[in-house]
């Protein structure tokens, strides 16, 4: 079977999930399309896979992939994320497409009018044939409001893997709680630097990625910020910490959170509606409630146990080979039950489409 990606954000999480699909399912071919985030960089592109980047606007990588995917003939083609899902306005019936939103963009933190037209489009794409491959129950659930009965499978994220490394450390007198990702109002910097304000001096708060959008909130309250590192170098740090806090006011499934939970690092979340799904530990909805949380963590053994367990059932329930399986299961259902899917050059020059070729 000849896959191809289409992402126009490849980068951070969604640059790993990529590179984890394509590593789960050696026996299919795979070709990515994707314009990438520089400096956002995390584990390769596997030799067998090939790559096509664009540069410039989002409108011009949209041309650009369509007519990519067209002439390519492949047999089925996933797309990565709310932008690159705009591609299903515009390619021609008969297309095998799985669409993987990687978190609805209406999700996000904008403005209620801004979701709402989220939500319009995004239900206005749902309409044609497709397969949704959802990171977890939230996306299921918001793709079947957004269409009854839309195909649909659950491919839960993992951890990428890693060759075996002693990651031993030696711990701080003062414990060491740690967030992962892009610095930017996803993943909620100005929470976290409020939840560090209030705890304090009693831990120390570091926050292992780069970006701009609330840097200076981090910086005030005493965070430390490594900017970008190698998986391995991150796979360190977890190891070395003695929590992590998830604080991203908006998810689909964070890979982040499985890295944490697999070094052992116990986890503790913000308690926003996908990870309510997923079984981590849950601090509440407010920086004062995170912060009671913390101070109860490492105040209270039984608590403690509590969110160890719980981390420790994630690890046990999000493996590597359950999302291999599931992925094959989805592929092979896209291939069965979507289509037919010829090249379709010659149909889609006489095809009406939002995005000229």
């Amino acid at each position: 079977m000849r896959i191809v990606h289409v992402s126009e954000a490849f980068g951070g999480g969604l640059r790993s999930a990529i590179v984890n699909y394509v590593r789960a399912s050696p026996q299919h071919r795979h070709h990515l399309v994707v314009r990438t985030r520089v400096g956002h960089e995390t584990f390769d592109v596997p030799d067998a896979a090939t790559t096509t980047v664009f540069d410039g606007t989002m409108v011009d990588f949209l041309r650009a992939a369509r007519r990519e995917v067209i002439d390519g003939a492949y047999d089925v083609v996933h797309l990565h994320s709310s932008y690159a899902g705009l591609l299903r306005a515009v390619l021609p019936a008969g297309m095998r497409i799985v669409y993987s939103p990687h978190c609805y963009a209406m999700e996000a933190g904008h403005p209620w009018y801004k979701r709402s037209a989220y939500r319009s489009v995004e239900r206005m794409l749902a309409q044609r044939d497709q397969l949704l491959m959802a990171v977890s129950p939230r996306e299921v659930a918001i793709g079947h409001a957004l269409r009854f009965g839309m195909p649909s499978r659950e491919v839960p994220n993992s951890a990428t893997p890693l060759d075996l490394v002693e990651y031993g450390a030696d711990r701080a007198e003062v414990p060491l709680v740690v967030m992962l990702g892009r610095i930017a109002d996803q993943k909620d910097p100005r929470f976290f630097a409020e939840v560090a304000d209030l705890v304090g001096p009693r831990c120390e708060f570091l926050w292992i990625g780069e970006g701009e959008q609330g840097r200076a909130h981090l910086v005030r309250a005493g965070v430390r910020v490594t900017g970008w590192v190698e998986p391995a170098e991150v796979r360190r740090f977890m190891a070395a910490a003695d929590l992590y806090l998830h604080t991203a006011a908006w998810e689909g499934a964070p890979l982040s959170t499985l890295e944490a939970a697999e070094m052992g690092c116990p986890v503790i979340s913000r308690a926003i509606p996908s990870m309510v799904t997923l079984g981590y530990a849950l601090g509440g909805t407010t920086p004062v409630e995170m912060a009671v949380a913390i101070r109860r963590f490492f105040a209270d053994p039984v608590y403690q146990g509590s969110v160890r367990q719980s981390t420790a059932a994630v690890v046990a329930d999000y493996t590597f080979d359950l999302m291999a399986g599931r992925l094959s299961e989805a592929y092979d259902f896209a291939l069965r039950r979507l289509g037919p899917s010829a090249s379709a050059a010659s149909a889609v020059r006489n095809s009406p489409g939002m995005i000229a070729g």
